[in-house]
């Protein structure tokens, strides 16, 4: 596939210096690969399930576009990551493993277009925190400045999610209700084919203080509030 070969090296990662990482700093903090690893294969799966997003939204011109930016988006993320452990030599990806982890989700059907943006909302909010915080606790140049790059490509995502939501309750104010406990008991989109999704930090409190806000913007009820009036 020289083609392809020749794209990645023009426009995926083309800004990093590959030659500059310094592999024994990166081999200093394993905990940050291994994590890598799991958010590459993760990234890895999302051009697939963005193929039935793409299906499930086909008569929303808005939402299909937002899942084509997501598609490229996270095909660049897997082509760096998995790059850059091939460069450190350690949690590495094969194509094996690409397409075992994508194999688990073969069989599901989608059917729920507000869930679904709800969960999408949640896992790149919270995958922006996941990358910022690795950014933090690594020491190796190179990751420490393409982290950060791929965190505020998160941020964008949430985004589009949430805008996507806010436009679907404008038009069906009772979704609002929904959205609140989809997104109490919402589910990481990297669990359709992973048997644990990983914090990069065991501290996650300022993450979730500001999904709890995120969503309280978008139905006018925190989920803190809507718990605490259950118990």
């Amino acid at each position: 596939m020289d083609a392809l070969r020749t794209f990645n090296d023009r426009n995926v990662g083309a800004s990093i210096d590959w030659a500059a990482v310094d592999r024994e700093c990166a081999l200093r903090t394993p905990r940050v690969l291994d994590c890598l690893r799991e958010a590459c294969l993760i990234e890895s799966y999302l051009p697939v399930f963005v193929s039935r997003m793409c299906e499930l939204f086909w008569d929303d011109v808005d939402a299909t576009s937002v899942f084509t930016i997501e598609a490229f988006e996270a095909y660049g993320h897997y082509t760096v990551l998995r790059r850059y452990l091939e460069v450190v030599g350690h949690a590495t990806v094969t194509d094996a493993d690409v397409v075992r982890v994508r194999a688990r989700d073969r069989e599901h059907v989608y059917a729920d277009k507000t869930g679904e943006l709800v969960n999408f909302m949640a896992t790149e909010h919270f995958a922006a925190a996941f990358f910022s915080q690795l950014a933090a606790m690594t020491e190796e140049p190179v990751a420490k400045g393409f982290l950060p790059r791929l965190a505020g490509e998160e941020v964008r995502h949430a985004q589009f999610a949430f805008d996507l939501l806010e436009a679907r309750i404008r038009r069906e104010p009772g979704l609002r209700d929904v959205v609140l406990d989809q997104a109490i008991h919402f589910t990481h989109v990297g669990a359709y084919v992973l048997p644990r999704v990983s914090p990069a930090s065991d501290d996650n409190l300022e993450a979730i203080a500001r999904f709890n806000e995120m969503v309280g913007r978008l139905v006018g009820r925190r989920m803190s509030d809507a718990v605490g009036e259950k118990t």
